[in-house]
């Protein structure tokens, strides 16, 4: 058999989200590609075992173990945001889909496994993601997955304040196909760019009550862990649920002057929330717009940055207002 002389690109490789019904149901209509920088080869959880038993200063053959049964498979991508999918990725991790994506004080996630089902494929509660490969009848199949992180950022220094993000997905469920028939992308990448560019009136770009901030760049990191329980017939854990804590925190880099200045002192001195956190168009967040807010904040970082001029590294951290409370812990529009 001759070699092949097909050689192919990274960038020929495109990587494709779509909405699940059910569990352990994959549905490769509907799907959506992602405007990635690159696409990286997943993290397969496979149980591989290579130690040298007892009798034997080698490893011989009998020792080999491996097997598919309880893997967790990782997989993380990184691009340019746009809000069509966006939208995708925050109403699975926030558990929202109202428009805007928000988690409320008293959040308590919704758990899914063996038996779950009419879900609404629009609404990307389970995710099925797609590897689609230039090579015929290659595309890498995963069912089950949930989106456990989501960065969003941006510097108006870089391609106008354009918006990027990075996200984590993980599933308990086994590959569902590695080497599937090429698949259709049904939504290729959108147009509809995000950019920091929307917060033009300095009034709603607010750190912790301080407003009138001129912010130089920012990221949003959104954190939702998920823990596997179970063993089916199949060897696929049986149910999947959200960690313990979901995480909001936020990293700015702003021009240090008279306005930002007091956040040195008042990070050092506060002893609980220190005020609300707002990067807007406008007072309130609204579907169609990028912004974000933190109803209640603690500072964790305030301190110097310097470059051509001299700036200030902030970061916070979302607070809730109590576990039966109905306060906003984080809300995002896109």
């Amino acid at each position: 058999m001759a070699i092949s002389l097909n050689t192919h690109s990274p960038k020929e490789f495109q990587f494709l989200i779509g909405g699940q019904e059910a569990w352990n149901t994959q549905l490769l209509t509907g799907l959506y590609a992602l405007d990635v920088d690159s696409v990286g080869f997943p993290s397969i959880g496979t149980n591989q075992v290579l130690d040298v038993r007892n009798g034997s200063r080698v490893l011989q053959t009998t020792d080999f173990f491996q097997t598919q049964s309880q893997q967790i498979t990782e997989i993380s991508v990184s691009g340019t945001a746009k809000s069509d999918t966006m939208s995708l990725l925050l109403s699975n991790i926030t558990g929202d889909t109202a428009g805007t994506y928000a988690v409320t004080s008293a959040y308590e996630p919704t758990d899914y496994g063996v038996g779950t089902s009419g879900l609404t494929a629009g609404d990307f509660k389970l995710m099925t993601i797609v590897y689609s490969s230039p090579e015929t009848d290659s595309d890498l199949v995963f069912e089950d997955c949930v989106c456990t992180s989501l960065s969003l950022s941006g510097d108006m220094g870089t391609e106008a304040g354009r918006v990027k993000f990075s996200a984590t997905f993980k599933t308990g469920t086994k590959p569902h196909n590695l080497s599937l028939a090429s698949e259709t992308v049904d939504t290729a990448i959108s147009t509809n760019n995000v950019t920091m560019g929307s917060w033009g009136t300095s009034a709603y770009r607010k750190i912790c009550t301080v407003a009138d901030l001129v912010v130089n760049s920012f990221t949003l990191n959104l954190e939702n862990d998920a823990i596997f329980t179970g063993y089916d017939a199949s060897g696929n854990f049986e149910t999947i649920s959200r960690a313990a804590e979901f995480v909001a925190t936020a990293d700015f880099n702003v021009k240090y002057d008279a306005t930002s200045e007091p956040m040195l002192n008042t990070f050092q001195t506060q002893t609980g929330s220190s005020g609300i956190t707002l990067m807007n168009n406008d007072a309130s967040i609204t579907d169609g717009a990028f912004g974000f807010e933190m109803t209640a904040c603690a500072y964790t970082n305030v301190a110097w940055s310097e470059g051509d001029a001299m700036n200030m590294d902030v970061s916070v951290k979302a607070l809730g207002s109590g576990v039966t409370s109905s306060t906003t812990l984080v809300e995002i529009g896109i």
